[in-house]
């Protein structure tokens, strides 16, 4: 369903699309967006830490991460996995959590990922974002995580 604006036309959807090249190889890629042990590297603004992701990877199958701030203050987010199609697709809902724990606003994140000749392009798509301030706060902070991560899988991959 596409919203209306105040004067009753049609506005696009608020989307984030992102793109990276890397020099990694897709199925690394892929599973560094899929397990816990590497998303507690990079998930995350910058200055911001990772301590808790769980992940139920599986169609259907729920996730739950925790940003920390370098003040101490927590922000939880959660969603579950619609697609899975590795090495190549991932798509799952994302919601923030208010203090209850229940879902703010649930959005849509889908991760995509194409090979090139020495590198791996990354998509990232999030849409059905509430506002235009949550669209300008998201798309800063996962262009930082997304730098995070880049970082992160490049230093795996020259490791070998």
């Amino acid at each position: 369903m596409t919203p209306q604006t105040e004067g009753g036309g049609m506005r696009p959807p608020r989307e984030i699309v992102l793109t990276r090249d890397i020099a990694a190889p897709r199925a690394m890629l892929f599973r560094l967006w899929t397990e816990p042990q590497h998303l507690m590297r990079w998930w995350g603004p910058q200055n911001m830490t990772a301590p808790s992701v769980s992940v139920d990877l599986r169609e259907g199958g729920a996730w739950r991460h925790c940003i920390l701030t370098p003040d101490g203050r927590e922000y939880w987010s959660h969603g579950r996995y619609l697609e899975i199609v590795p090495p190549e697709r991932l798509v799952f809902t994302f919601a923030w959590e208010n203090q209850e724990g229940r879902p703010e606003h649930p959005m849509q994140v889908t991760v995509e990922f194409y090979e090139l000749e020495e590198k791996t392009r990354l998509v990232f798509r999030k849409v059905e974002l509430p506002d235009d301030t949550e669209l300008r706060l998201q798309t800063g902070g996962w262009e930082q995580a997304l730098d995070k991560y880049l970082a992160y899988a490049e230093a795996i991959s020259r490791e070998g």
